[in-house]
């Protein structure tokens, strides 16, 4: 919904989401059904044991950590790094991908 003052129309502008790499998964099933659980968060499998996660600004690695059950002793293990700039040569797709979830409506959609 838009606020009005006089003339002018104000629009909210969305808080950018944040991207997430999942790297040197030891169990990549098990992550795997995890991540399905993540809901509204989104996520893209890049290959076998890597994946990118778009979450809420506010969310930290540790509890994308937590989220997949990663953080305790005796879990599955992986590396967890909350990306804030990021560069190289890859599919258009995982480009378009992380472009268009970094500015989406979490909550509402389910992974791509």
């Amino acid at each position: 919904m838009y606020q009005t003052e006089g003339s002018v129309i104000i629009i909210p502008m969305a808080t950018p989401n944040t991207l997430f790499a999942i790297i040197d998964v030891s169990n990549p099933a098990i992550i795997r059904g995890k991540l399905q659980a993540l809901a509204p968060w989104l996520w893209l499998e890049l290959q076998d044991g890597q994946w990118l996660i778009v979450a809420p600004s506010s969310t930290t690695s540790k509890e994308v950590s937590d989220r997949l059950d990663l953080s305790g002793p005796g879990q599955d293990t992986a590396i967890v790094l909350r990306v804030e700039s990021y560069f190289g040569r890859n599919h258009a797709p995982v480009w378009e991908w992380i472009s268009a979830k970094q500015g989406a409506e979490l909550g509402i959609t389910a992974p791509a």
